[in-house]
């Protein structure tokens, strides 16, 4: 059974990143029956809202509290020193970031951030860029990280590169 939460309660929502439950009410949608949903606002500022009915276990599910600064340390700590490699063929480079980035694996995220990052510098540097997908890869993954890790480690958008690079560092 999923978590139950509360008014002004911060959630992550699947791929939508950090929102809050602005109310819990019933309400009726597309002519369907009466049911209970919350509804969550983006935290980052976009006039984004999300309707979650409270009896849909599966979408409930997608509903997840912040990482806590334990939490984020420990994943920290846990790719510290590791890395993925840049696969040449499109289409499984392709599929492989898109398997990490439906996947909810911070560590993982991290990784592929790190592995695009170093890429993108390398292209830089002979002229080139990333694809389209390489790209929007990226800004999704850090635009999730970004604003869960921000809200939970209380820090400033501008705050969250160094917080991260000084944990990956090598000892």
């Amino acid at each position: 059974m999923a978590d139950k939460f509360n008014v002004n309660d911060y959630v992550i929502y699947g791929k939508s990143g950090l929102c809050f439950v602005k109310e819990i009410k019933k309400m009726r949608m597309a002519n369907g029956p009466l049911s209970e949903y919350y509804v969550l606002n983006s935290a980052n500022g976009n006039a984004v809202t999300i309707y979650v009915p409270c009896d849909k276990e599966n979408l409930v599910a997608k509903m997840r509290r912040p990482l806590t600064k334990d939490e984020i340390d420990a994943i920290l700590t846990e790719a510290k020193g590791q890395h993925i490699n840049w696969i040449d063929n499109n289409n499984e480079r392709a599929d492989y970031f898109k398997k990490i980035s439906d996947s909810d694996n911070y560590r993982d995220w991290l990784l592929l951030v790190g592995c695009i990052h170093m890429k993108k510098r390398e292209k830089a540097a002979n002229g080139k860029h990333l694809s389209s997908k390489d790209e929007t890869t990226l800004k999704l993954l850090e635009k999730l990280i970004e604003d869960e890790f921000c809200h939970s480690l209380n820090l400033d958008n501008s705050q969250i590169s160094d917080y991260i690079q000084k944990k990956l560092e090598r000892s």
